[in-house]
């Protein structure tokens, strides 16, 4: 296509842009006429003569136009001309041109960002080397923002951060009923909480929500100080799945009648949810579990939504750390924290369950609730897991263990239930899940795909949760110890649990650890019993094998 064409074509579109019904009336009435010049047999100067005083024009007017239709056959070809340069001519001239052209590319469109005056003075000083005229300041600023905004935003943020503004997202995630997809996710809550002994700052804790895309209900979440986990997923999803506990408010009691079990759960690429946790329990209660695509958080934007719409509602309360240092300006949200874990979780059941359940949503038109409602009333069924209270330990985090021929061991602590023979060989491998808050049992995968809860096989040892033992295994290693045995980790704990029950300016980490524990039973297991727990029990005879 030739530079003209080109130029022709885009006066045309620049005219059908700014034309309105008069113009647009006048190429209809120019268009049958031409085509009757067209179309119609005999001599063409008498033809034309009669169109050009139908339209009151020149002839020369009217050859122009047919040389026009005849290059397009459009009717915006025959759209009045604006008087004046047309929009897109330029008139600084070749050089100058290429200089400004030259100028936003090695300075404009380049990371870190320049601002856009620094491109004009690039344009000037270019322009005084070769003893040129400089442009106008807005001459340089309209070419700028003239550019495509695509292109601007890769090269100035780079392609992940330019996402928003460069990439067009066409169709929608969509739902037609209740629970047909679940989206899962994690953030860091904008609020400081403080521990329940000293009510002192412990630092944000994590927020795992789950929210049912047909009808925005929130179908469950959890609240804990530990990384996004697959214990987090695992009690989301148990909070999610099963009924809820009626929440009190001001009013009453309110309802939280959101429960069921899924057909999708739709999560981004986290660690946790590519694990064979997550894995194994949605295949075992029939889930599909779907993941965005890599590094697209818009494929997830019902729950980012859901939890900036939470996060604004947090920003209110007290030691809230706003979504940036710059909003919280002098508030100092660590000393005016209020809140402990759990009056946090309470003040959210209540929010979710009355506000927000019960607030009009703006992509629904109505509330959440209701379209709930509606949803279960068109024949969605909320189903629920055969055996609701082992449904959790389907998600607790996996670990493959060998069965010794004197139990099970996991961190160097050994467990024992008579039923273990009957699982399993010496040997054997096992598929074992456990509860990283309580490591008093574990739960071993049996025939027909039902776990048995394997305890200590010490039962007077206290319960301890992953965190701790881990903290004690570094205790131990920092004491030099050569050999590290169950014996001393528990006796580790018990020397630190008493160090933190104790302490009266434990540190924020110390804090954080002692603040979901659970406390050891207050009544002394050896008291109430005559048998010598000191010493090595007698084998029974399920415990023992053949060589």
């Amino acid at each position: 296509m030739t530079t003209l064409a080109l130029e022709d074509l885009d006066e045309r579109l620049d005219g059908l842009r700014t034309s309105g019904d008069p113009t647009w009336q006048t190429a209809m009435q120019r268009e049958e006429i031409i085509r009757q010049v067209m179309v119609q047999p005999g001599p063409a100067k008498p033809r034309i003569r009669s169109a050009a005083e139908s339209l009151k024009v020149s002839t020369r007017t009217i050859q122009r136009l047919i040389a026009r239709y005849k290059s397009s056959a459009q009717t915006t070809s025959l759209v009045p001309h604006q008087s004046g340069p047309r929009k897109l001519r330029r008139r600084l001239g070749a050089v100058r041109e290429r200089l400004i052209n030259e100028s936003i590319e090695k300075r404009y469109l380049v990371r870190p960002k320049t601002p856009m005056e620094e491109t004009y003075r690039e344009v000037v000083r270019h322009c005084r080397r070769l003893h040129l005229p400089a442009p106008a300041r807005n001459s340089v600023i309209k070419r700028i923002r003239a550019l495509d905004a695509r292109l601007v935003a890769r090269r100035r943020m780079g392609p992940k951060a330019s996402e928003g503004i460069a990439l067009s997202t066409p169709g929608t995630l969509t739902a037609t009923q209740a629970l047909e997809l679940v989206q899962i996710d994690h953030t860091l809550a904008d609020v400081i909480i403080v521990d329940s002994h000293q009510r002192r700052s412990i630092g944000r804790p994590w927020l795992s929500l789950a929210i049912d895309v047909a009808t925005r209900s929130v179908l469950g979440f959890h609240v804990g100080l530990d990384a996004p986990s697959a214990l987090a997923v695992a009690l989301c999803i148990e909070h999610a799945v099963l009924p809820k506990h009626k929440p009190r408010g001001d009013s009453g009691e309110l309802l939280w009648e959101q429960f069921g079990l899924p057909q999708h759960i739709h999560v981004d690429n986290g660690p946790e949810f590519h694990g064979e946790a997550l894995t194994r329990g949605c295949r075992e209660y029939g889930i599909r579990l779907l993941h965005r695509p890599v590094a697209r958080p818009r494929f997830g934007a019902h729950i980012e939504r859901l939890i900036g719409t939470l996060m604004g509602r947090v920003h209110l309360l007290p030691g809230s750390t706003d979504s940036s240092p710059s909003k919280r300006a002098g508030y100092h949200s660590e000393n005016e924290a209020k809140l402990t874990l759990g009056e946090f979780t309470e003040w959210l059941t209540l929010e979710i369950a009355g506000a927000y359940h019960h607030g009009v949503h703006r992509m629904l038109g109505t509330t959440p609730a209701a379209a709930w409602a509606k949803s279960i009333a068109a024949g969605a069924i909320p189903a629920l897991p055969a055996d609701p209270e082992r449904f959790v330990i389907g998600f607790l985090p996996v670990i493959h263990r060998k069965l010794q021929r004197n139990g099970l061991y996991f961190e160097r602590i050994r467990y024992w239930a008579d039923v273990l023979p009957t699982i399993a060989q010496p040997r054997e491998s096992l598929l074992v899940r456990y509860d990283p808050r309580d490591l008093s049992k574990l739960y071993v995968l049996g025939p027909h795909h039902h776990y048995h809860a394997i305890p200590y096989a010490d039962v007077c040892h206290p319960p301890i949760s992953l965190a701790e033992l881990k903290h004690a295994h570094a205790m131990l290693r920092k004491e030099a110890k050569a050999t590290i045995n169950e014996e001393q980790l528990f006796a580790m704990h018990e020397r630190q649990t008493r160090i933190l029950a104790t302490a009266t300016k434990a540190t924020k980490a110390a804090r954080r650890r002692r603040e979901p524990r659970r406390e050891p039973p207050s009544v002394d297991v050896r008291s109430l019993s005559a048998i010598d727990f000191s010493r090595e029990p007698p084998p029974l005879p399920s415990e023992l094998w053949e060589s």
